[in-house]
């Protein structure tokens, strides 16, 4: 019996003493009071604060590998978009000279499809073409050029200009067209058999080229051209003439 009433006495004085403390959050320890109102009542540190802030509020290491983390995800994001130069460079190069290409060639004169042979001799052609200007895009961005042809016999020699279009096919061969005018020296109405009667000083010119390209910026080319009046003057025997012809693009 005598322990028990110790034991109800021992409990009754640590429930008056408890009792007695009229703020239940102050805790007593051997070594004094300390408050717990800060703990219980304050907001939890990362409630409202931007990610900032709660980046700076993780401990140094945990903050580090974040930020690396973060680095990562920026550079992955850039490699994945669609590198626009690349694509660029798969497509065909377009000088940026005035100059596109020069073509010189050996032409059997006066020979081809469309008229009958009366002048002989070889031509000897040169051919500029320059970089398609802007405004022709609405035409499929023809390359304007100018050439001569010079006969070995001294039969009709041409000046001439107009506009080239061309197309690719295959891996290296190439098709060109073109259209244009041109002045020569022949005759515009004879009777001499070995002369041609042309007409007109001005014809109509037009040319087919189909060859491979070597190297990019090397050509080799099947040429034909044809010069008439379309029956504008008096006569009009027309002229041909054809061979092979070697480009260099710039």
């Amino acid at each position: 019996m005598t322990y028990r009433i110790g034991l109800f006495a021992v409990f009754g004085a640590i429930f008056i003493a408890l009792s007695g403390n009229s703020n239940l959050a102050n805790a007593g320890t051997l070594g004094g009071v300390y408050n717990m109102d800060g703990m219980l009542y304050s907001t939890h540190p990362f409630q409202s604060a931007p990610a900032a802030a709660r980046a700076s509020a993780l401990k140094p290491a945990a903050a580090k590998v974040l930020q690396s983390w973060q680095r990562k995800r920026a550079q992955q994001s850039v490699a994945e978009r669609p590198n626009i130069n690349v694509a660029a460079e798969d497509s065909p190069q377009k000088s940026s000279g005035l100059i596109s290409e020069i073509r010189i060639g050996g032409l059997v004169h006066d020979e081809g499809p469309f008229s009958h042979n009366k002048e002989s001799g070889y031509d000897g052609n040169l051919e500029i073409l320059f970089t398609s200007p802007n405004f022709l895009s609405a035409v499929w961005s023809p390359r304007p050029h100018i050439g001569m042809s010079i006969n070995s016999d001294s039969n009709t020699n041409q000046g001439y200009l107009g506009l080239t279009w061309e197309w690719d096919f295959l891996k290296y061969g190439f098709f060109d067209f073109s259209l244009g005018g041109a002045y020569h020296d022949g005759e515009h109405q004879t009777d001499d058999r070995t002369k041609k009667s042309l007409g007109c000083s001005f014809l109509f010119r037009e040319s087919l080229d189909l060859g491979i390209k070597i190297a990019d910026i090397h050509s080799l080319s099947v040429h034909l051209a044809h010069i008439s009046n379309a029956k504008l003057c008096s006569t009009n025997e027309g002229m041909e003439s054809f061979g092979i012809r070697y480009g260099i693009r710039f």
